[in-house]
């Protein structure tokens, strides 16, 4: 966590901490013929997803918030990996890089704003002071929580719903602490967005009257994030993960008794 964010964003997001993922679906073939340990790959991620949700909850410093966010998203990737949907789990590892990123870069526009200053109790009424990052930071936080029509909404409730049409015990147990962590997820961004931003000023009086909006070279990066952060899920669904897909080509392999996007196309609706 000592890191500068910008490294923070950069292995976060994209890089160093989702390699294992990319490791479990490019071993696919292995993994596919040994049931045992999808059940325990499937396990543990479900585990992982809802206990760094409970974490990032209790978490004061802004920047271990997202990382702990980030912890729990990766158990989301590990678990849709374990139920054979190994291409929902990349697409997942695809849209967290552009979101958590976002949400990385926009808590290093806060902390420079407030003086370097990383305690989200000691921040608050942020959000009429540096409005672009108050509204990139919103955008990015919607999309982690999976958020309707964002670009978390069309991984996330995907791992949800093929967890749950697994119909064997891995799945219901991965689809019960996936759908809590959920809820977690989306308490904690809320917590985040209010301490720094919505609560009344809470810091320093010359910190809090000298905040500002960051220069075009921090809020451009921070803009172009913000875009695919929206849309790239919608425009990617389909190619990545819909029905007879054959972007993936012999980098995946699924044997046919695992195959289950079908059943969760058509779960029940309650």
């Amino acid at each position: 966590m000592e890191g500068p964010t910008p490294v923070s964003a950069l292995i976060h997001a994209a890089t160093m901490v989702t390699a294992g993922v990319f490791l479990l679906a490019r071993s696919s073939p292995l993994f596919e013929y040994a049931p045992n340990a999808l059940f325990v790959v499937t396990v543990f991620g479900a585990m992982t997803a809802f206990f760094a949700a409970t974490t990032g909850l209790l978490q004061n410093d802004l920047k271990r918030v997202i990382a702990y966010s980030t912890c729990s998203q990766l158990g989301y990737m590990i678990f849709a990996c374990g139920l054979s949907n190994y291409s929902v789990g990349v697409f997942h590892l695809a849209n967290h890089a552009f979101f958590k990123a976002l949400l990385f870069l926009g808590a290093g526009s806060v902390i420079h704003a407030v003086a370097d200053e990383q305690d989200m109790r000691k921040m608050g009424g942020l959000r009429k002071l540096v409005p672009f990052t108050y509204s990139v930071m919103m955008i990015g936080s919607l999309a982690l929580m999976g958020f309707p029509f964002l670009t978390g909404f069309y991984s996330k409730d995907v791992i949800l719903e093929v967890a749950y049409g697994k119909y064997n015990i891995s799945g219901h147990f991965a689809y019960a602490l996936g759908s809590c962590a959920a809820f977690l997820t989306a308490f904690y961004s809320i917590r985040l967005a209010y301490l720094t931003f919505l609560a009344e000023p809470n810091g320093y009086k010359p910190v809090i009257t000298y905040a500002h909006d960051s220069s075009l070279n921090m809020a451009l990066p921070l803009a172009i994030l913000a875009i695919p952060s929206i849309f790239i899920g919608y425009l990617s669904k389909d190619m990545l993960i819909g029905l007879g897909t054959d972007f993936w080509g012999n980098s995946l392999h699924v044997i046919p008794k695992n195959m289950n996007m079908i059943d969760a196309e058509f779960i029940p609706h309650i």
